[in-house]
C-alpha cells in the first residue's frame, strides 16, 4: 500500500517527487556532489590570488655604449612611430636607458596574444633607420610567473664566487628537472674575457683598436672551405682556430717588431676573465652571496611547487661542500598557506554557529538534514568552480566563506515550511513533496535575483576585476548546488525522517523554544507589526529619515574610501641611489651603515623584527618594471618576522629607519617601501607630459617635495633619475682638416672606452664576449680622453686634445614616454592608518597641480590605482543599472506585474544603511570591496521580501483583507526571515572579530553583508509590510473596479 503511494506521489511530484520518494536517490546523488567535490579539491590549484592574464608584448633593443638621449632618438621614436597603431593596442610605454631601448605594449582584453606578437614583429622589421652597431630588436611576449620562493647561495669569502656559480647553474638545471617552471639567477655577474691593451702599445704598433681588433677577429674562426674529392674519398675542409679561452687568444700573432721578433697578442696586452660594468652583486650576513628565485606558471599550484622545493633543499643542504650554506626565504607559499588556514579556520566557526542556529530555531531532525547539505552543497560547488576554471585563492575561499548562508537559505525555507505541514499532521511525503514544490517558485525566484545581483561584477575590468571576478563565480556555482541539494536531496532526507519519526512529539526543550517563539510571535511581534502597518505613512517616514542621515553622514566626509585596502606585509625595502658616476664604494659604507641602523631598531625595540636582510649593489628593490641599475645604486631587502607575531608595525620600522638616516651628500634617491599583498598598483601614481625632459623633471621635484611634507607618504620617488656627467665632444677644424669624420674617430674611441666585439662565445652556462679595449686605470681617469691618439687616414696619430673641442652636460639615467609622449611619473605609498590617498589626491588636484601645469605648460594624469578606481567605479555603476534591470525583469516575471517588483526593490537602497553603519562602528573605511558586498546584498535583501510577498499574494487569494493578509504573511514567515538572516550573519561573524592582520582586507565585505542583513531583517518585516499595504490602497483608489479589497483593511485597522 505504501509503495503504492509512494509511486503516485512520486509520478506527480516528477523528478522532485522521484528523489522524495526513492529510498537511496537521495543519498546516491549525495555522494556523487561529496565525491566530485573531494575530487576537484585535488584538481584545483592554490594560490595567493586568481590567476589573471596579462596582455603585454616586449620590444627590446641593446646598442651598447649609448646613452639614454642617444637610444630615444635613434631606436626608441622611431620604433613608436610603427608600433602607435598597431591593432588592440591598449597602451604603450618606453624607457630608454644607457645602452638598452624597451617598449612594452598592453593589447586589450581577449587579444590573440600570439598574431599580436606576429603583427609587431613586422612592424618592427619595417622600421628604418634604426643604428647599424644595435643589436637586431627581440620581439617577445611577456609571460606571468608566480613567486614561490627564494633561495641563497652563500660561500665564506668572495675567492669562492666561481665555484657558487657552478653550484647555482647545476640546481637551476636540478630544479627544472623536478618541475620548477622558471629560475631566476641574480647576483651573479655577467662576465666577458677582456683583451686589454694600453695606449703607448698601440702608438708603438701604429695601430687603431678597431684596426687590431680586426685583426684579432681573423685570427679567431672556424671556416668551411668546401669539399675535397668524390665518393668514398671525399673531405671536407676547414679551419679550427676559433679561440675560447684566455689563454689561446694570448697565442695570437700579431705583428714582427724591429727585430723580426713575432709579437703575439700576449706580449702587448692583459687577457683576463672578467665581470662586465655595472652588474649586481649580493650579500648576505657580509658574504657573497647568489640569489635564484623560484616561479612556477599562472597555471601550475604553489603549494606543489612549493613542496618541491622544500624536498630539494633538504636533500640538497647535506650535499653542500663545506663553507657553502642555502638558505630558503621569501617563502610565498607560507604566507598562502597561512592566510588559507585563517579562512579555514573562519569558515568552521562559521559553520559552527549556523548549525548551531539551526538546531535552536529548527526541529533537531530538521536542522540536521539542513546542515548536512553544507559540505555536500560545498563539494559540488567546489566541482562546477574547477569545471569553471576556477582555483581555491584568498578571494574564492572568502566567497565561500560569505555562501555559507546562502547555501542554507533555500532549505531554510523548504525545511521549515515541510516541518510545519508535517506537524499539522500532513503524511511525510506529501509534507516534504508539497514544501518543495510550493516553495520552488519563490526559491527559484530568490535564486535568479541573487544572482542578477552578483552577474554584473564581471563586468568590472582592469587589475580588480581579474582579481573580483571569483566572487560572482563562486556564489553562482553555490547557488547551482544548493538549488541541486534543496530540491533534489532534502525532501528525500526529510520523508524518510518524518517515516522514522512517526508523529510529531517534540522534547522539552524543542517545546519550550518553540512556546517561547510563539509567545513572541504572538504577544510581540503581531501587534507590533499591526501598529506599523496603520501607521505606515510614519513608518515610512522614519525610514527616509534615517536614509538622509546616514548620506548626510557619508557625505560629510566622515566614513573614509580606500579604494583597495592593501595588508601589511612582511617586507620592507630600502633604495639607495648616488649621483650617477659616484664610486661604487660610497654605496656599499652607506648601505653598511643603514644595516647597523635597523638592528639598533630591533634591539630598541625589545621583540624579533627581522627574520633576514639582504644586501644588494648595482640595482633597486622592488617592482621588477621599475627597477633600476647602475653602480651608483643599491638596495637592502629586509624580511620581517609575519605581522601578527610582533607588536611592531612596519610603519613604525620605517618611520625609525628613515629618521635615523642621514641623507649624505650625493644621495638622489632614499625611498623606503612596504611590500604589501594586493593588486600591484601604488596608492599614488601621477604622470607629468611635457616637451623638455628638464622641464618635467624641475615640476617632479616640485611635487616629491609637497609629498613628503604629508603624514603617512612614504616611497616617494619618479622615475626619470639624473644620470652621468656627459662629455659632448665635436670636431674642430684641424680635425676636419685632416680627413677625419664623426665616424672614424667615435669607432675608435667607442673601441677603446666601451670595447671592440671580437666575439661572442658560450662556456655551456653563460654567453661570453670577447672584447678588445684600453686598461681600467685608462678607461677610469677623465683625463684619457685627452691624451688618447686618434689614427689619422694617412696613418699617423694625433693627441685627441687636438682633434675635439669638449663640453660638459648633466644627462638622465632613462628617459620614458606613455603613448609616443614624454612622461615622468611620481610614484608613493600611503599609510591608511595615518592618512588617505584620495583626500591627498583631491588635495593635489586643487591647489598644487593646476597652477605647476599654468607655470610650466606641462599636462598630467593620475594613473595606477586612481586610474583603476576609477575605471571599476564606472563599471560598477553600469553593472548596478544592469544588476537593477535584471532584479526586476526576474520579479516581474515571477508576480506577473510591473507593480509588485518596485514595492520589493524599494528595500534595496535601505539595505545600504546598515552596511555603511557598520563601517562606522567597526571603524573601517569603505572599500572596493565593500561596494562589492553592497552588490551581493540587494540581491540577498531582496530574497525574503520575495516569499514574503508570495504568502501575502496567497493570503490575498484566500480572501483575506490586505491587512489582514499582511500581518499573517509577516508572522508566518518570522521564523524563516530570522532563520536566513541569522545563518548568514552567522558565517561571516567569525571574520568580523577576526584579529589577524592578513584577513583584514576583507573585512569590509563582511561588514557589509552582516550589518547590511542585519538592518535589512528589520526593513523586511516591517517596511516591506507597510509598503504593501501603502502599495494596495494607492492601487484601489486609482484603480476603484480592480479586484482590491483594502477597504476591508480599514476595519481592521481600525479593530488593532
Amino acid at each position: 500500500m505504501n509503495s503504492d503511494s509512494n509511486s503516485s506521489t512520486g509520478s506527480q511530484g516528477g523528478l522532485i517527487g522521484i528523489f522524495c520518494n526513492h529510498p537511496v536517490a537521495a543519498n546516491l546523488l549525495m555522494a556523487m556532489m561529496l565525491m566530485s567535490g573531494i575530487w576537484a579539491i585535488q584538481q584545483l590549484n592554490t594560490q595567493f590570488f586568481p590567476t589573471h592574464e596579462e596582455n603585454f608584448a616586449q620590444v627590446r633593443v641593446l646598442w651598447s655604449g649609448a646613452s639614454a638621449e642617444d637610444v630615444r632618438d635613434l631606436i626608441t621614436i622611431p620604433l613608436e612611430q610603427e608600433l602607435r597603431d598597431v591593432d588592440s593596442l591598449k597602451d604603450m610605454s618606453s624607457t630608454s636607458t644607457a645602452g638598452v631601448s624597451s617598449i612594452t605594449l598592453e593589447l586589450t582584453e581577449g587579444t590573440d596574444m600570439g598574431e599580436a606578437v606576429d603583427k609587431i614583429k613586422e612592424r618592427v622589421n619595417a622600421a628604418s633607420g634604426l643604428p647599424l652597431e644595435a643589436k637586431i630588436p627581440e620581439v617577445s611576449r611577456i609571460t606571468r610567473y608566480e613567486q614561490v620562493g627564494r633561495l641563497l647561495l652563500t660561500g665564506k669569502d668572495s675567492s669562492r664566487v666561481d665555484e657558487l656559480r657552478g653550484l647555482a647553474y647545476q640546481f637551476e638545471r636540478e630544479l627544472l628537472d623536478q618541475g620548477i617552471a622558471k629560475i631566476e639567477i641574480n647576483g651573479l655577474p655577467e662576465e666577458r674575457i677582456v683583451i686589454e691593451v694600453p695606449s703607448y702599445e698601440l702608438r708603438r704598433l701604429g695601430l687603431s683598436l678597431d684596426a687590431l681588433g680586426q685583426r684579432v677577429e681573423a685570427w679567431s674562426r672556424d671556416v668551411p672551405m668546401g669539399i675535397i674529392g668524390r665518393g668514398q674519398t671525399s673531405r671536407q675542409l676547414r679551419f679550427q682556430e676559433r679561440r675560447e679561452t684566455a689563454a689561446a687568444f694570448e697565442e695570437i700573432p700579431i705583428i714582427a717588431d724591429q727585430q723580426g721578433r713575432l709579437l703575439t697578442l700576449g706580449d702587448i696586452a692583459e687577457i683576463s676573465r672578467k665581470p662586465k660594468p655595472d652588474q649586481e652583486t649580493i650579500r648576505y650576513q657580509g658574504q657573497p652571496a647568489i640569489e635564484l628565485t623560484i616561479k612556477r606558471t599562472d597555471k601550475a599550484d604553489s603549494l606543489e611547487s612549493a613542496d618541491i622545493l622544500s624536498k630539494w633543499v633538504n636533500e640538497t643542504r647535506p650535499l653542500l661542500p663545506e663553507g657553502v650554506d642555502l638558505v630558503l626565504f621569501s617563502q610565498n607559499w607560507e604566507l598562502i598557506q597561512g592566510r588559507i588556514n585563517i579562512l579555514v579556520k573562519n569558515g568552521l566557526s562559521g559553520l559552527v554557529l549556523v548549525v548551531m542556529i539551526l538546531y535552536f530555531f529548527m526541529a533537531s531532525r530538521v536542522a540536521f538534514w539542513t546542515a548536512v547539505g553544507i559540505p555536500a552543497s560545498f563539494m559540488a560547488a567546489l566541482f562546477i568552480l574547477y569545471l569553471w576554471g576556477g582555483s581555491l585563492n584568498m578571494i574564492s575561499m572568502f566567497a565561500l566563506i560569505m555562501s555559507l548562508g546562502i547555501i542554507v537559505d533555500d532549505s531554510i525555507v523548504v525545511g521549515e515550511d515541510a516541518m510545519s505541514r508535517y506537524a499539522s499532521g500532513v503524511r511525510s511525503s506529501v509534507a516534504s513533496l508539497s514544501a518543495a514544490r510550493r516553495m520552488m517558485s519563490p526559491v527559484f525566484c530568490s535564486s535568479l535575483t541573487t544572482i542578477a545581483a552578483f552577474m554584473p561584477l564581471f563586468l568590472v575590468g582592469g587589475v580588480i576585476g581579474t582579481f573580483m571576478h571569483t566572487i560572482p563565480l563562486v556564489v553562482v556555482c553555490v547557488i547551482i548546488a544548493s538549488l541541486i541539494e534543496c530540491f533534489l536531496i532534502l525532501p528525500g532526507h526529510l520523508t524518510h525522517s518524518f517515516r522514522s519519526m512517526g508523529k510529531y512529539n517534540p522534547g522539552h526543550f524543542r517545546k519550550a523554544v518553540d512556546n517561547g517563539y510563539i509567545r513572541f510571535r504572538e504577544n510581540l511581534f503581531r501587534p507590533f507589526i499591526g501598529f506599523v502597518i496603520s501607521n505606515r505613512w510614519s513608518t515610512l517616514a522614519v525610514a527616509f529619515s534615517i536614509m538622509l542621515v546616514t548620506v548626510a553622514w557619508a557625505q560629510s566626509g566622515r566614513v573614509g574610501f580606500t579604494f583597495f585596502p592593501s595588508t601589511e606585509g612582511d617586507r620592507i625595502y630600502l633604495n639607495v641611489g648616488f649621483i650617477s658616476g659616484a664610486a661604487p664604494d660610497r654605496v656599499k659604507e652607506y648601505l653598511a651603515n643603514a644595516e647597523k641602523i635597523l638592528y639598533e631598531i630591533e634591539r630598541e625595540s625589545g621583540e624579533q623584527l627581522i627574520s633576514l636582510l639582504v644586501t644588494r649593489f648595482g640595482t633597486t628593490e622592488g617592482d621588477e618594471r621599475s627597477t633600476q641599475r647602475g653602480d651608483h645604486l643599491g638596495a637592502i631587502r629586509v624580511e620581517l618576522v609575519p605581522p601578527d607575531q610582533r607588536q611592531t608595525r612596519n610603519s613604525d620600522i620605517m618611520q625609525s629607519w628613515r629618521n635615523k638616516l642621514n641623507r649624505d651628500p650625493g644621495v638622489e634617491i632614499l625611498a623606503l617601501v612596504d611590500q604589501r599583498a594586493g593588486p600591484p598598483t601604488t596608492d599614488i601614481d601621477l604622470k607629468i607630459f611635457g616637451q623638455d625632459i628638464s622641464q618635467i623633471k624641475q615640476v617632479s621635484e616640485s611635487i616629491k617635495s609637497v609629498l613628503s611634507d604629508i603624514p603617512g607618504v612614504s616611497g616617494i620617488a619618479d622615475d626619470i633619475p639624473y644620470g652621468k656627467e656627459q662629455l659632448v665632444l665635436s670636431l674642430n677644424p684641424s680635425a676636419k682638416a685632416l680627413g677625419l669624420t664623426i665616424d672614424s674617430v667615435s669607432r675608435q674611441l667607442r673601441a677603446a672606452y666601451d670595447g671592440f666585439l671580437v666575439q661572442e662565445l658560450s662556456d655551456g652556462y653563460d654567453d661570453l664576449d670577447v672584447a678588445l679595449l684600453i686598461p681600467e686605470r685608462e678607461r677610469n681617469a677623465l683625463a684619457s680622453i685627452s691624451s688618447i691618439d686618434i689614427v689619422l687616414p694617412n696613418g699617423r696619430t694625433e693627441s685627441m686634445s687636438s682633434l675635439v673641442n669638449i663640453s660638459t652636460k648633466r644627462g638622465f639615467e632613462n628617459i620614458r614616454h606613455s603613448m609616443g609622449r614624454l612622461a615622468i611619473t611620481i610614484k608613493a605609498d600611503v599609510d591608511h592608518n595615518i592618512n588617505n590617498a584620495n583626500l591627498i589626491v583631491k588635495t593635489l588636484e586643487a591647489d598644487i597641480l593646476p597652477s605647476l601645469a599654468a607655470k610650466h605648460g606641462v599636462t598630467y594624469s593620475f594613473e595606477g590605482q586612481q586610474s583603476t578606481q576609477q575605471e571599476t567605479l564606472d563599471d560598477m555603476q553600469m553593472g548596478g543599472i544592469l544588476a537593477l534591470i535584471m532584479i526586476y525583469l526576474v520579479l516581474s516575471w515571477v508576480f506577473g506585474s510591473y507593480g509588485w517588483p518596485l514595492v520589493v526593490m524599494i528595500i534595496i537602497p535601505f539595505g545600504f544603511i546598515g552596511g555603511l553603519w557598520g563601517h562606522v562602528l567597526m571603524g573601517k573605511d569603505i572599500t572596493v570591496l565593500s561596494l562589492f558586498g553592497f552588490f551581493g546584498l540587494s540581491g540577498i535583501v531582496v530574497n525574503n521580501s520575495i516569499i514574503l510577498l508570495v504568502f501575502y499574494q496567497r493570503f490575498r487569494k484566500s480572501g483575506m483583507s490586505a491587512y489582514n493578509a499582511i500581518v499573517e504573511a509577516a508572522c508566518s514567515r518570522l521564523r524563516a526571515v530570522m532563520l536566513t538572516s541569522l545563518t548568514t550573519i552567522g558565517g561571516l561573524t567569525p571574520l568580523l572579530f577576526e584579529t589577524s592582520i592578513q584577513a583584514q582586507f576583507l573585512m569590509p565585505m563582511a561588514i557589509t553583508l552582516a550589518f547590511g542583513l542585519a538592518f535589512a531583517t528589520l526593513l523586511v518585516l516591517f517596511l516591506v509590510p507597510s509598503l504593501l499595504l501603502i502599495y494596495e490602497n494607492t492601487l484601489a483608489y486609482l484603480v476603484p473596479d480592480s479586484k482590491q479589497i483594502a477597504n476591508q483593511g480599514g476595519s481592521q485597522e481600525a479593530k488593532a
